[in-house]
């Protein structure tokens, strides 16, 4: 019980986390900023991509840079009137430990997201 109530009461490693995940989203607003497609989330560690089909764009996305991404429509479900919120986003996590790791795949997605606009 008393290392139950010493771990619940540890701060230090959830302050240590917000500060990771708030260098990754300060990585991803400097390459996303004047994207449409891009919107900041309020929390959480995953960013939506409004890219129009979020599985043919998965899927490009992976074919073209080796990154890997999901597709919105792959976590939600159509309403009652067949639309799916999700269908037109790609979801991805900004779990990597390495922030440089994390500039080189965002900055591979911003490219693919660049080509796929001007086509």
């Amino acid at each position: 019980m008393r290392a139950a109530a010493a771990a619940w009461s540890d701060e230090a490693h959830v302050a240590e986390n917000r500060a990771r995940y708030d260098r990754k989203f300060e990585i991803a607003d400097a390459l996303f900023t004047s994207d449409a497609a891009y919107q900041r989330p309020a929390a959480g560690f995953f960013l939506w991509l409004r890219v129009g089909d979020g599985e043919a764009a998965a899927m490009e996305l992976w074919r073209e840079e080796g990154v890997k991404g999901l597709p919105g429509a792959y976590l939600s479900r159509r309403d009652g009137h067949g639309h799916d919120p999700g269908a037109a986003y790609l979801r991805v996590a900004l779990v990597e430990a390495d922030d440089g790791r994390v500039e080189e795949g965002l900055t591979r997605v911003r490219a693919f997201l660049e080509r796929r606009a001007a086509a």
